[in-house]
């Protein structure tokens, strides 16, 4: 066989190229290191609203757990956005991070320019579709799932950095960057 000829059983290359590939490829943020600020921020989260809940009676009927009605859910939704952003929102205003993306160092930034992303744009485009997809009926949770599974292309961009025009870099090169 002729070394010079591509090999056919080789992988494909990604169909897709990133927004923009001089940006994208050396400083996106790996996505063990978005993983561990997301687990950061959901047991923030979970340690604030787990004990609220309790309180509030959702967790009564907790052996028979029926799903809850529509409005119910939607409301706790909605005081779970309300504790998300009294949690993060002062981060995200001053440099477009978390709780979690500060602690392992990876920001929020534009797709198109690298800047910073705007408070406004992560909390109407980027955060508040995440939280509230889950919430509709039938499709919620492959919704989510499939927000989730875009961080496996090549540019490591979930579903909601695209509807939002975002992408999450490394600050420092040498921490979280592949």
């Amino acid at each position: 066989m002729d070394p010079s000829l591509p090999n056919p059983y080789q992988a494909p290359a990604d169909i897709e190229p990133p927004a923009d590939e001089s940006q994208v490829s050396d400083r996106s943020a790996t996505r063990g290191a978005r993983l561990g600020a997301a687990m950061i921020d959901g047991v923030i989260s979970i340690v604030i609203v787990f004990p609220v809940q309790y309180w509030a009676g959702v967790y009564d009927d907790f052996p028979n757990m029926k799903p809850q009605p529509f409005p119910r859910s939607l409301l706790w939704s909605l005081a779970g956005v309300a504790v998300w952003l009294a949690i993060h929102g002062v981060f995200l205003a001053r440099s477009a991070q978390t709780v979690g993306k500060k602690a392992v160092g990876i920001q929020i930034v534009m797709a198109h320019d690298g800047k910073p992303a705007s408070f406004s744009r992560l909390v109407l485009w980027r955060f508040l579709p995440t939280m509230l997809a889950p919430q509709i009926p039938g499709v919620g949770p492959f919704l989510s799932c499939a927000d989730i599974l875009f961080i496996f292309r090549k540019d490591r961009r979930c579903l909601h950095d695209h509807v939002a025009g975002t992408r999450v870099i490394a600050l420092d090169p040498a921490v979280g960057v592949s």
